[in-house]
């Protein structure tokens, strides 16, 4: 579950932006005060760090600068100034992507998804795989759904494992078979209740798509 540190000075986009992220399946962390915020990234080591560029007691230059000095985590600037010279001083100050208000909560979202995604890439060797509430645990064999451990058998991990890393590529069902050693079996309905089982606790049956009996995706 990835944790998102929101530094905003207005009360009602902080907590619009905290309710909507939560109800994303995000772990949301507010606040108001630059002083405290600083203390906190730290403490709580956050994957995203959204931060509104007009806040009345720091240059928020200074903001992102001084991040930067000790992390490297992503971070969305949100401001009302929107002239070009203000997007080239967030991108200078290694700001990650700069969203101009009044902006909407979907917008927000994606950019946040698109920046996961990347992030994502670059640290595949951490050993764990998250995908919207999904997170595997690679080292220890778990499988987290909205925070929660849930258990899935060795079979039900492996073709969750598969189907989650190939992202948007069709995994056919002879892939599957395959994987959990059932590839001489070229009629067995093993994989559709494997499929039906995952479905079920990770309560989303959007989230794979398939055409029966042939192949599965990933719903992105």
């Amino acid at each position: 579950m990835e944790k998102i540190y929101i530094v905003e000075d207005n009360f009602w986009i902080l907590k619009s932006l905290e309710l909507y992220l939560i109800n994303s399946w995000y772990e949301v962390i507010i606040e108001e005060s630059w002083e405290k915020a600083v203390e906190n990234i730290l403490e709580n080591k956050p994957d995203l760090i959204i931060l509104d560029i007009n806040l009345p007691w720091k240059n928020w230059l200074e903001i992102c600068k001084e991040l930067r000095k000790t992390i490297t985590t992503p971070i969305i600037m949100l401001t009302a100034r929107n002239t070009e010279t203000d997007k080239l001083n967030a991108f200078n100050s290694w700001a990650d992507d700069y969203i101009a208000k009044p902006f909407s909560p979907r917008e927000l979202l994606a950019r946040i998804k698109s920046i996961s995604r990347r992030i994502w890439k670059k640290e595949e060797k951490s050993n764990n795989i998250k995908f919207d509430n999904i997170e595997i645990n690679l080292d220890k064999m778990k499988v987290y759904i909205s925070w929660q451990e849930e258990f899935f058998t060795k079979n039900e991990f492996d073709i969750l494992k598969k189907i989650i890393e190939e992202s948007w590529k069709i995994v056919y069902r002879q892939e599957l078979m395959d994987l959990i050693g059932y590839s001489e079996y070229l009629f067995d309905r093993t994989i559709d209740t494997h499929i039906k089982n995952i479905r079920k606790k990770i309560k989303n049956k959007d989230i794979i798509l398939t055409v029966r009996g042939e192949w599965y995706r990933l719903n992105t």
